[in-house]
């Protein structure tokens, strides 16, 4: 089976510059996009048709205010915070965004691939419940975790490897016993959280994981942290599906993160996810966009991130 590729040009709307310039810009998708046009990959590709996502399953993990301050910045331009503008169609971008990843679910129920990524914006990791941050305003990756519950996937595990830690996605999985966070981050950086006793909290105690790294961590740093911390924890909870936070601003050459990671390194810390779920859930893997914010790097990325997912579908 191929592996999906979500993409729509609503996620080009958000923040469109130069009306208000940011890190988190269109330019990124659109770098990332002109370099897979030479891939000779990209044509096989099955390319789902990606819908804005229901209130419904939004609800599932936001709060209808959270999700009424989305809709009701339609037509405006502002700011959510200090880091999350947005612009009149923004609220457009967060919905398809969040609709990319129930497209690939019901592309991989329905057998049409054995894996994916969704080259979307906005990002999500920061969404809390209830709050809005980090130039995230719905949490994309959650929504889909608990879709696949919905779709009969219980056991879900999320590798987060973006340079700032996953709060949203933590704080929404925190008392899950079903759902295992592993994030992996520059640590103290922000938005200061994920320390190592962050663990869980009640029935959820035990299926969260950080690995805080100091800044300017190397390669050799990561992929150490991934065989001895990481890839255990994967094969001790035994996931049906793998999601992944793809944010590849901890590369050497990003003007936000702090480390050392180069594209090799995220080469190789896609290959050790990918076989792990070849050997414990038959592949299932999907994928999504956070951060990275040199958009030539980001497309070198996100292109070896995409080979490495053909290469086990």
């Amino acid at each position: 089976m191929p592996t999906g590729f979500a993409y729509s040009d609503y996620f080009l709307l958000h923040n469109d510059q130069p009306r208000i310039p940011h890190f988190e810009s269109s330019d990124r998708l659109i770098a990332c996009l002109d370099r897979l046009s030479r891939n000779n990959l990209f044509p096989t590709f099955y390319k789902p048709d990606i819908k804005p996502i229901s209130i419904e399953m939004l609800s599932l993990v936001h709060t209808e205010y959270h999700i009424q301050k989305v809709q009701d910045s339609a037509g405006r331009r502002g700011y959510f915070d200090g880091d999350t503008p947005f612009t009149e169609d923004s609220w457009l971008s967060a919905f398809y965004a969040a609709g990319s990843g129930i497209a690939l679910v019901d592309a991989l129920v329905e057998g049409k691939i054995q894996n994916g990524f969704s080259l979307l914006r906005p990002p999500g990791h920061h969404a809390e419940r209830d709050r809005i941050m980090g130039f995230c305003m719905f949490n994309n990756i959650a929504v889909t975790a608990r879709y696949l519950q919905i779709n009969g996937f219980k056991k879900i595990f999320i590798v987060d490897w973006d340079v700032h830690h996953g709060n949203g996605t933590q704080e929404i999985f925190y008392s899950d016993p079903d759902v295992f966070y592993a994030s992996i981050h520059q640590y103290p950086f922000y938005p200061m959280t994920g320390s190592f006793d962050e663990t869980g909290f009640g029935l959820g105690k035990g299926t969260t994981l950080n690995v805080p790294m100091p800044a300017d961590s190397h390669n050799s740093a990561y992929i150490k942290a991934f065989e001895k911390k990481i890839i255990p924890a994967i094969e001790q909870f035994r996931p049906e599906v793998i999601l992944i936070s793809a944010g590849f601003d901890a590369h050497k050459r990003d003007p936000l993160g702090g480390m050392k990671v180069t594209t090799l390194g995220f080469e190789k810390i896609s290959d050790m996810v990918l076989a792990a779920a070849y050997h414990i859930c038959e592949g299932r893997v999907l994928s999504f966009l956070e951060g990275g914010y040199d958009k030539d790097t980001l497309a070198e990325c996100v292109d070896v991130h995409l080979t490495v997912l053909d290469s086990f579908s």
